[in-house]
């Protein structure tokens, strides 16, 4: 029997160790958006170091499209509040939750096909940084909520940077072949080798 064959042949996944592992990413997450903001800041207060995608990128890789989404809207429940309420957003806070979600979904999706994690973490962050884009300069306008486009472009430019700074942890991290047959043990049908297998 083919090594394809019994990866075909693998045991379903458990709803309950995916849902635990949701569980403790998205902890992660939240501990390192609270963490990360409150010890880096940049000039205005708002703008924060923000490494809770570490969370939805461990998640996503190996989980895929819908378990990265869930793990990163979760993930979004303190950057949330951190520059909705507590911040300059109010209501509209919300929004970062789905652009999080987002960047779960796709790059999960990417990961499925390209299996290489820092092709999928920055190609995965494209359609949330496009959605920042639009928030900022295209929704909240229209609710009299005005922020300066070079404000706009800053907050876009320190998350790219923090995204590929991401990126290249999680290759490390997918490098070691322990990381990768533990969470095999909760994502048995998850396709990925690590380069040294290659």
């Amino acid at each position: 029997m083919s090594g394809k064959t019994r990866e075909s042949q693998r045991l379903p996944s458990s709803p309950s160790k995916i849902i635990a592992y949701i569980a403790i990413m998205a902890a992660l997450g939240n501990t390192l958006a609270v963490l990360s903001t409150s010890l880096v800041k940049f000039g205005v207060s708002q703008v924060a170091l923000d490494l809770s995608h570490v969370g939805t990128f461990l998640a996503a890789i190996p989980g895929g499209a819908l378990v990265g989404s869930l793990t990163g809207a979760l993930i979004g429940i303190y950057p949330a509040l951190y520059y909705g309420p507590l911040g300059m957003l109010g209501v509209w806070g919300l929004t970062l939750m789905l652009g999080k979600a987002m960047t779960g979904f796709f790059s999960g999706l990417v990961q499925r096909y390209l299996k290489r994690p820092l092709l999928s973490v920055s190609i995965g962050y494209l359609p949330e940084s496009l959605f920042t884009i639009w928030v900022f300069l295209g929704l909240l306008p229209w609710f009299g909520i005005v922020f300066p486009v070079a404000l706009v472009f800053g907050i876009l430019v320190k998350a790219w940077i923090e995204i590929l700074f991401m990126a290249f942890v999680m290759e490390s991290v997918f490098l070691s072949r322990g990381i990768v047959q533990m969470l095999r043990t909760i994502f048995p049908r998850w396709d990925y080798k690590p380069l040294s297998e290659l």
